[in-house]
């Protein structure tokens, strides 16, 4: 196994790319909701399309997480702390706000179906629409430590067939109607871990083969390009068949996979575009604060723009006053003092700054020898 880089660049860009399509489904929607509860052919695409991002949020979490225990080991005190520090408290934290957001701006009682649904709402990540992944993260953080169990690349493979098996059959097959009560309202969530497993645990597999993955995506980058066309084409085909589809409907267990190589086949292209490096960076490196607070903007953009804005010939400019609004609320709250409970902003590093660091090494190292 090769040496593991303690920075993958390509990492951010895949995360920024998640991101603008989930802010492209709810943006879509918002169109939808705007129209009389109607799509067309153009807001149907991007609002299906789009629905590629949260698998891949889930992916890149289940990366990052088996990629650090990979090259600095593991340890439950410091996992759990770091965990609830990061994801936990930014949950509570924005439950809380849209929850009282929603009050004041529609009247929305949370208590309105008694204090035991509240909770579980609450829990499940049902304070506002997007919070869910949230839950889902948190559901997949209980299980992580048993997954420390499997350190080789062969068990890897064996975990990544289990969990194709457990998703298609939460995704197909279980039926939460069996149940009663308030076990059925737990366990009919949108935020049921089994539904998504399948993501978390290719991350997982993507981190323990990084290196040979890596390659293979470099050679046959035009392949996978083109496999990503495929998709995309399919995926209307599929949309105009069934209808709307879900973010982690089974069709993706194959897209996401592909998708993913793409973007690990075109990391050093995007680094030659200097223009199109630094977005996908900064935007990557903000996209789980941007991910909390864009609702936000956009609820309040929604309230207060013309009806004539809802025309899809403003769709980019919508777009962009959201995302240039969302980095704006983010930076202001970053001004506030610990703001580090309220957004998880990792910092990429910079590879031109990195680059002068190791050459200053360099000299000082000859210049004491």
């Amino acid at each position: 196994m090769g040496k593991p880089k303690a920075h993958i660049q390509e990492i951010h860009y895949l995360r920024a790319i998640a991101c603008i399509w989930v802010l492209l489904v709810h943006i879509s929607a918002s169109y939808y909701y705007e129209n009389g509860e109607t799509y067309n052919e153009l807001t149907l695409f991007i609002n299906q399309i789009s629905r590629f991002g949260t698998p891949i949020f889930a992916l890149i979490s289940g990366f990052l997480l088996f990629y650090q225990t990979r090259t600095r080991g593991f340890k439950l005190k410091k996992f759990a702390l770091s965990r609830f520090t990061k994801i936990g408290v930014p949950f509570i934290f924005w439950s809380i706000f849209y929850l009282l957001f929603m009050y004041i701006l529609q009247g929305a009682n949370p208590f309105e179906s008694g204090k035991r649904l509240f909770l579980i709402n609450f829990a499940f990540g049902n304070a506002f629409y997007h919070l869910y992944f949230m839950s889902i993260v948190f559901q997949f953080y209980l299980l992580f430590p048993l997954l420390q169990l499997f350190r080789s690349r062969k068990s890897w493979i064996f975990l990544l067939a289990g969990s194709i098996l457990t998703n298609l059959y939460a995704l197909k097959m279980y039926n939460p109607g069996q149940f009663e009560g308030i076990w059925q309202v737990i366990l009919s969530q949108r935020a049921f871990l089994p539904a998504w497993i399948f993501f978390f645990i290719f991350g997982g597999f993507l981190a323990y083969y990084w290196e040979p993955l890596s390659q293979f995506s470099k050679r046959n980058k035009k392949l996978l390009g083109a496999g990503v066309v495929i998709i995309t084409v399919l995926a209307v085909v599929e949309y105009k068949i069934i209808g709307s589809a879900p973010s982690n409907r089974a069709t993706n267990m194959i897209n996401i996979p592909i998708i993913t190589l793409f973007m690990m086949g075109i990391g050093e292209d995007i680094k030659k575009i200097s223009w199109l490096e630094l977005f996908l960076a900064k935007i990557g490196s903000l996209s789980m604060a941007i991910y909390l607070v864009h609702p936000f903007v956009l609820l309040t953009f929604q309230s207060l723009a013309p009806k004539s804005v809802w025309n899809t010939i403003h769709f980019p400019f919508v777009f962009a006053v959201i995302l240039i609004g969302t980095i704006v609320v983010v930076k202001v709250i970053q001004l506030l003092p610990y703001n580090q409970y309220l957004l998880t902003v990792p910092k990429a590093k910079d590879s031109k700054a990195e680059k002068v660091k190791h050459l200053k090494k360099l000299e000082a190292e000859s210049n004491t020898a």
